[in-house]
């Protein structure tokens, strides 16, 4: 009977053991799933975490973020327009503003009077109230001002006198440059012209004309004058571009230009004698083909690859970009950006041991570039001989730097970016009058941005041609000193009239 009852206490804890067990097996199998739904998640945590690492790299070398930092504002290219704060340049000193000791000074000359003087005469004594008699002989003081006339539009006929041809057997008379049934002269159209340069909106010329001269006037109307000028001057234009090629040295640049609301391109090739603009559907290589074709001098220009394509002297490639290319991984590795030509110590910006094969690469491409701008432009300067001499040396300095085994993944991106552009970097020391950045073409290309900033952009490709031809002649005549309205009532065939007893006023 005891053994039953064993053997009945046996058979109780084997079925207590095999649903444990079976207990058991359930939640192992849930655990398993746990865990495989734990590791999935972790690894889309992984894939999130690396993707957020990138969008903050993004976001730390953005314009916005640049922007809000003197500090990095410049080493991401970031414009004047989108920093919110004037720049204090890291070697400027504090000094206050306004003339310097030691400087010539410097003011407006005083210009030739060609009206008439006014007098101003006082009939009694301004202290006192005495009656006065004549004035005082050779105590006469004067004052020069200069002033503007009050402007108003006049108003006139052209009277066409007709002949009888005796070959034609028809009546014949001269004809003025003027578009058909056009009502307005070459001075409103040049007067529009120039002030669509300064950025004036149609409105607000629109409003101008007539607070101003008192004509009103359609926005279809100041677009067709606008074009009557870009059509007269196409011809300049043309010979612009090819005095252009001519040059010793061309600095190019574009930007992104909207045309009826699709993405354009404005491209600018500027030189001592005048900037051209070209606005184009593409940011490709066909357009610095087209414009620099007959091309032989040296290209100053930034790393975009479509101008690789020119074939020409030389390349320079603006060392300022350059230098922000080490500036944004300066940023990224906690260290305070520094310009090309600053002798500053590096300033570590966390805590923890300095990145110094990262150092050594960015001071060692640096140092050597310094050194470079720095000699040509010694006092006396040296001979051509001179400078070439210097460039090898340079040149043989950088590559040892260059080709060695780099670890940091931020300078084995930047050493190979370089060694692909190597004979573009110290061009400019066997050229002379070749700048060592491309800051011409950058000022020139911003005059595009405002027009940008202001109107979007143009409705039309007709449009963006008259843009692009207007903006070279007005940029040019500011380089070659001339006036841009009489330059263009010129090119329109004749002056402005003058007023006399022919033209009546209204």
């Amino acid at each position: 009977m005891t053994n039953n009852r064993t053997s009945e206490i046996s058979d109780e804890s084997i079925d207590d053991l095999r649903r444990n067990i079976h207990q058991l097996k359930k939640e192992l199998k849930i655990e398993r799933k746990r865990r495989i739904l734990a590791e999935n998640q972790k690894n889309e945590l992984k894939k999130e975490n690396k993707k957020l690492k990138k969008e903050i790299a993004k976001i730390l070398s953005s314009a916005p973020f640049l922007s809000a930092s003197s500090k990095t504002a410049e080493a991401g290219g970031v414009p004047s327009s989108k920093t919110f704060y004037r720049r204090k340049r890291q070697c400027e000193e504090n000094r206050k503003s306004g003339g310097q000791p030691g400087h010539e000074g410097n003011g407006r000359k005083r210009p030739a009077s060609n009206s008439p003087s006014m007098n101003i005469p006082l009939d009694s004594c301004p202290e006192c109230g005495t009656h006065l008699n004549e004035p005082v002989n050779g105590a006469e003081q004067t004052r020069t001002i200069t002033d503007i006339p009050f402007p108003r539009h006049i108003v006139y006929e052209i009277h066409y006198p007709r002949y009888w041809c005796s070959t034609c057997k028809k009546l014949v008379r001269g004809e003025l440059p003027l578009p058909p049934n056009q009502q307005f002269g070459p001075a409103v159209a040049s007067w529009i012209a120039y002030h669509r340069m300064l950025g004036l909106t149609i409105r607000k010329i629109q409003s101008s004309l007539l607070e101003t001269y008192d004509i009103q006037m359609s926005e279809a109307t100041i677009l067709k004058l606008e074009r009557w000028v870009a059509d007269t001057l196409k011809e300049d234009y043309e010979k612009l571009k090819e005095k252009i090629i001519q040059e010793n040295n061309i600095n190019a640049d574009e930007t992104s230009f909207r045309v009826n609301g699709e993405n354009g391109w404005l491209w600018v090739f500027t030189s001592t004698i005048g900037s051209y603009y070209k606005v184009a559907s593409t940011r490709g290589h066909s357009v610095p083909e087209e414009v620099l074709k007959g091309f032989n001098g040296v290209l100053g220009r930034d790393a975009w690859k479509p101008y690789d394509v020119i074939m020409c002297s030389g390349h320079q490639l603006d060392l300022l970009h350059v230098n922000r290319w080490l500036e944004r991984a300066e940023i990224k590795h906690k260290i305070e950006p520094r310009s090309l030509l600053t002798s500053q110590p590096v300033k570590i910006l966390r805590k923890g041991r300095p990145p110094e094969k990262f150092l050594e690469f960015v001071d060692g491409v640096r140092s050597i570039l310094k050194k470079a701008v720095e000699y040509t432009e010694n006092d006396p300067p040296p001979s051509l001989d001179e400078r070439k001499n210097a460039r090898d040396k340079f040149q043989a300095e950088l590559t040892g730097l260059l080709e060695r085994k780099w670890v940091d993944p931020d300078v084995i991106r930047i050493s190979k970016e370089l060694r692909k552009r190597q004979d573009m970097l110290l061009t400019f020391m066997v050229h002379e009058d070749v700048p060592w950045h491309n800051n011409d073409a950058e000022r020139a290309i911003r005059q595009g941005v405002l027009h940008r900033k202001i109107s979007g952009g143009r409705r039309t490709w007709l449009g963006a041609e008259g843009f692009g031809v207007l903006l070279s002649i007005y940029e040019t005549s500011k380089k070659q000193k001339e006036n841009f309205m009489q330059l263009v009532g010129r090119k329109l065939g004749f002056e402005a009239p003058v007023e006399n007893g022919n033209c009546s006023t209204s």
